[in-house]
């Protein structure tokens, strides 16, 4: 512990030798940073936050469920991955090099390139890495859109613009959506209202031709228990042909549709299979249906199932159609940018104390280190001459 206390003694004494030089070395480089802070670049930074739209978020529509499901991939699924894609996005190189355009960045970034393709990818890479920093926070959602810049003014206009293209973007991606699914469900609407006219038409020359046939009740059952069947088989059909559109065939949303078809058509066979062991007990064959009602039954059958199928995709294309027409906010703006009041950097404060610190052990650690090797060769020094001596008088004796 003396030994310690001795030391640090010495250091101080040491210190107080030359505190003139600890003192002026301290001052000069605290005199640089001050300078140094006030001359340098100010950087002001912007915050915009925001959250997916409530719509999205709550994915309210007439679509079914299978679709919505479909619908809400396009704008995400949950809140964070809505917000995910919301962010990916605004990195794109096209979302990017839209606002180095737009506020003029290769001017304001000093980029004197002949090429204008390169001048444009220092850019984007410097709007990337330098000047935008967009995050959101997993846990609530909500994204941050924080933009620093020279100017005050600049850093707002661009954080709020962010905002503004995100949501322009994402109306358009919308509505041309409700576009293609429109045009999608209108054509099979138009095949699907045509056969239905043509089956009434049969279906109306058979009566006048047969007079009035009437179906038994089992029969009855049958047409609409098979009828349902084929229906949704076909709904299922085209919803996988719809999904295949956007997503790729081993997407978890088509995988489950054809698992459903797969057990649709089970039923269907189970129904149409002759063999006892496969035919439901409780609906009769249809080998057993009569000739003349079994021609009837398939006309009734055959327009049970346009019908039903018609009456599953109208409401979609009704929904479709608002889609294509909806001009709603894509986007709730928690808070939108404004001029910054303080810089966020250089911290003049923090600067200005980080230097007098430091320049102040670094000088003390110079005097001490300078003074411990001139103690230790004036050392070397003293015992020189002592052995010199000793020497010597054992030379004498």
């Amino acid at each position: 512990m003396e030994n310690k206390e001795i030391d640090i003694l010495d250091i101080l004494i040491i210190i107080a030798k030359h505190k003139k030089f600890v003192i002026i070395t301290t001052l000069i480089v605290s005199v640089i940073a001050v300078i140094y802070s006030l001359l340098t670049t100010q950087y002001w930074t912007s915050t915009a936050t925001i959250l997916p739209a409530q719509e999205q978020r709550s994915q309210a529509s007439f679509i079914s469920s299978s679709l919505r499901g479909f619908g809400s991939s396009l704008l995400g699924g949950t809140l964070q991955t809505q917000g995910m894609d919301l962010v990916t996005i605004m990195k794109s190189r096209t979302f990017s090099e839209d606002v180095v355009r737009k506020f003029n960045l290769i001017k304001y970034l000093k980029i004197d390139n002949p090429d204008s393709l390169i001048s444009m990818e220092l850019a984007v890479r410097a709007l990337k890495k330098k000047i935008s920093k967009i995050k959101i926070n997993e846990e609530t959602g909500v994204i941050s859109i924080s933009i620093e810049t020279k100017d005050r003014f600049l850093s707002s206009k661009i954080a709020n613009y962010y905002w503004q293209l995100l949501d322009k973007y994402n109306r358009e991606i919308r509505m041309t959506k409700g576009k293609q699914s429109r045009i999608f469900i209108e054509e099979r609407l138009y095949q699907i209202k045509n056969e239905l006219d043509s089956l009434a038409m049969k279906i109306n020359e058979f009566q006048k031709r047969n007079k009035t046939i009437d179906l038994n009740q089992q029969t009855i059952k049958l047409i609409n228990s098979y009828s349902d069947l084929i229906s949704q088989k076909m709904n299922i059909e085209i919803e996988i042909e719809y999904n295949k559109e956007f997503l790729d065939s081993y997407s978890p949303i088509i995988q489950s549709l054809i698992k459903k078809k797969q057990i649709i058509d089970k039923k269907i066979k189970e129904i149409e299979l002759s063999e006892d062991n496969l035919k439901p007990k409780y609906i009769l064959n249809i080998d057993d249906i009569p000739d003349l009602s079994l021609k009837y039954a398939y006309l009734k059958l055959n327009y049970q199932i346009k019908q039903n199928l018609y009456e599953f995709l109208y409401p979609q294309y009704e929904s479709a159609k608002i889609e294509e027409i909806k001009d709603l906010p894509t986007i709730e703006v928690i808070d939108k940018a404004i001029p910054a009041g303080l810089r966020s950097r250089p911290k003049r404060a923090k600067l200005c104390i980080i230097s007098f610190m430091l320049s102040l052990f670094l000088s003390s650690l110079y005097v001490y280190t300078n003074e411990m090797l001139k103690t230790s060769g004036r050392n070397k020094k003293i015992k020189q001459i002592f052995d010199e001596i000793r020497d010597h008088n054992k030379i004498n004796e």
